[in-house]
């Protein structure tokens, strides 16, 4: 019993050591994000961006709310929306200013802390997970994700979670019950729902795990199949509603990005070795050093009672299992991360978590050595050395940073003077020319939504087809004067043409640290009132019945005017409009096609297809409103009534593609012996549209 009352307290000091570490690194995060801490660039106030949407949606921010679940499903159509949700949340409680939004990544931090501490409890004991949190604490690479608002910490605080979990649960001395699998399921979604990414993370784990169930009961089988079915069905509705933009986004983050940013190829010896260089400076060189050297020392250690032949079953044992696990996850996450053409510093983010377990598995060895040998009695002695070497940058880094409340941020004066010259809660979009760390559209963006704000800020200047909208439409316009580093042709003729023009004036400048200004420009009164872009809808929607030229025109014009109007206020005219004509006359096709493009631009494809149907009956001799039904089916995860819808209107059409898309919807369906004939339909059809299309533009050339 005493032993028993030992324990038990040795445990809780234990905690309570952990809850003062994760506290005294939250300290000192909350002095740098309140005396330190810059304006968020691009992906920081995207994210931020995020949370002030998702916490408005949910009713938690400004009164605002959404009652539909597909509107709040609009919010997050390429990166998950968990990490918003619960961001939004404390932004909520804390306010919205970007060093109380950052309250979130102290949260995370102590969760991703805990886990660790955790990690390190089941793996050697307490003194083992010490090490873990001190180095957690310590590390650069993770001072600089709890400063920086970006979606990688709260990724790694999720996937250690869930990879201890279902460690635990997969164990042969400690798993197989129904609670563990439970925090498994919810731990898995959990980083499923915070970034895409943790599938290199997950995948590998449930691939050992499914081969581990082949010497395992039914009862553990029984178990994994409902730990995939949780999954799929938690990340089905997001997925489902958003799943063209998810793979749109991943392919052109992956893919297009690597190639715009000349990263190495994933077959090249430096593509290989790319993120190794980057451990030292993650941990610190000498934290790195001591860890490795420590486990230099164990392998020299154990190499003499290393025998062949090597019997891989005890790989799995009672004892093992739990170092094969974590060897496992460490080797398959670094290989697939290696394996992405897209390469950043901060995308080996999940293995850090595991790297720092094996690393305090060298700091233990060497705190044993010291013990053993050299008598010293104090514990942890060793991480003296390497907090110190830690501390000390740090300190350095603070001494050089000027304190935020002496910087000048010209986006704060940006936003101050739009909103003394716009009426309260009035809802307009700022037009950003050069896009810049300091000032751009998503910073624009954060900045003009905070304390209820309705400002958005949106970037044109990229293509010389920009022109003439902003001419006509735009009210508010922000340009720079002085070196303006890589920026676009395009953007400076831009520019030039804003300021010739004699559409806009000047309201004020904003001088920039590093030479030159920024400029805001307001359109006058005497300029051309702005064309109302719902009438030009309205004849794009019916452009439709063209095809290929016809979606071409709109998606050229909407994108632009996408930017120009962020709110989508022309939305709200056309709708009420098309709806009107329906009431007088329900077989307006007009008023069809045009509800008909403003549900397919919302992502209701069912809507849609309600419309493109009565458009199918109503103009029987067009082949089109068929084939856009057949494609919103498709979105639709129906192939089997895309097939058939394409099918029956070719009969009467013999239209190129919708032969294609009949295949396309038969195979997907199931029906594997249309491949063959989908092999030659599909690329017939999309050679028919590219020859449309470029006769178009050369005959408008």
């Amino acid at each position: 019993m005493v032993l028993k009352m030992q324990n038990k307290d040795s445990i809780s000091v234990f905690w309570i050591l952990v809850l003062f570490i994760w506290l005294a690194s939250t300290i000192v995060d909350r002095i740098w994000w309140n005396c330190f801490s810059s304006i968020p660039s691009w992906d920081q106030a995207d994210y931020l961006n995020s949370a002030i949407e998702h916490a408005r949606a949910l009713s938690l921010l400004d009164g605002f709310g959404i009652s539909d679940f597909k509107s709040i499903l609009d919010l997050s159509p390429k990166i998950p929306p968990l990490a918003s949700i619960f961001n939004g949340a404390v932004i909520s409680i804390f306010g919205d200013y970007p060093y109380k939004a950052a309250w979130s990544l102290s949260f995370w931090n102590g969760f991703l802390i805990f886990n660790i501490a955790s990690w390190g409890l089941y793996l050697k004991g307490r003194r083992f997970g010490l090490i873990c949190v001190f180095i957690t604490a310590i590390a650069p690479f993770l001072f600089q994700l709890r400063t920086d608002y970006v979606l990688e910490l709260p990724l790694m605080a999720a996937t250690t979670f869930y990879l201890f979990h279902l460690g635990r649960w997969s164990s042969p001395e400690l798993g197989g019950k129904w609670i563990q699998l439970l925090i498994v399921s919810i731990g898995s979604l959990s980083s499923l729902l915070i970034k895409q990414s943790s599938l290199l993370v997950i995948l590998p784990s449930l691939f050992f795990v499914f081969f581990l169930s082949f010497k395992r009961d039914n009862r553990f089988r029984f178990q994994l199949l409902c730990l995939f079915t949780f999954n799929i069905l938690g990340i089905l509705p997001w997925f489902y509603h958003n799943w063209i933009m998810i793979l749109s986004g991943t392919y052109r983050a992956v893919f297009e990005s690597a190639r715009i940013e000349g990263d190495p190829s994933i077959f090249d010896i430096n593509g290989i070795f790319w993120y190794f260089p980057f451990l030292t400076i993650h941990f610190g060189f000498v934290v790195f050093f001591i860890g490795l050297s420590g486990l230099i020392f164990i392998f020299l250690s154990n190499l003499k009672s290393f025998k062949l032949p090597f019997d891989f079953t005890n790989l799995f044992n009672k004892i093992n299992f739990k170092w094969t696990w974590l060897t496992f996850n460490i080797f398959t996450s670094w290989t697939l991360t290696t394996l992405i053409p897209n390469k950043d510093e901060r995308y080996i983010a999940s293995t850090i978590p595991m790297i720092i377990l094996i690393l305090s598995l060298g700091f233990y060895k060497w705190n044993d050595w010291l013990n053993s040998y050299l008598k010293l009695k104090l514990k942890l002695f060793l991480l003296i050395i390497p907090i110190g070497f830690s501390i000390v940058p740090l300190l350095n880094r603070f001494s050089m940073m000027i304190p935020y409340s002496k910087k000048y941020y010209p986006v704060n004066e940006i936003i101050k003077e739009v909103n003394l010259n716009l009426s309260k809660d009035k809802k307009d979009t700022i037009i950003v020319v050069p896009s810049t760390p300091q000032v751009n559209q998503h910073n624009i963006s954060y900045f003009g939504r905070i304390q209820s704000g309705n400002i958005l800020g949106r970037q044109l200047g990229q293509s010389l087809l920009h022109k003439k909208p902003v001419l006509e439409q735009a009210n508010l316009i922000i340009l720079a004067e002085g070196n303006q580093g890589s920026v676009s042709n395009n953007s400076i003729v831009l520019d030039s043409v804003v300021r010739k023009s004699g559409y806009f004036y000047k309201l004020r400048e904003f001088p920039r640290e590093e030479g030159g200004s920024y400029s805001l420009w307001k359109r006058k009164s005497t300029s051309p009132k702005p064309e109302e872009f719902h009438k030009r809808f309205i004849s794009l929607a019916n452009g439709m019945d063209k095809g290929a030229i016809g979606i071409k025109l709109i998606f050229d014009e909407i994108a632009i005017q996408h930017m120009i109007d962020g709110h989508f206020k022309y939305q709200i005219k056309v709708r009420t409009e098309a709806l009107s004509k329906l009431v007088i006359n329900p077989n307006d096709i007009e008023a069809l096609w045009t509800l008909s493009l403003l549900e397919i631009l919302a992502n209701r494809p069912f809507a849609a297809d309600t419309y493109l149907r009565k458009l199918e009956y109503l103009i029987p001799n067009n082949p089109w409103p068929s084939s856009y039904r057949s494609i919103v089916n498709l979105a639709m995860w129906n192939p089997w009534q895309a097939s058939k819808i394409a099918n029956e209107a070719n009969v009467n059409h013999k239209d190129k593609l919708l032969k294609a898309l009949g295949d396309a919807g038969a195979v997907l369906g199931g029906a594997l012996w249309r491949l063959p004939s989908s092999f030659k339909s599909i690329p017939l059809a999309v050679e028919n549209i590219d020859k449309v299309l470029n006769y178009n533009d050369d005959y408008i050339e």
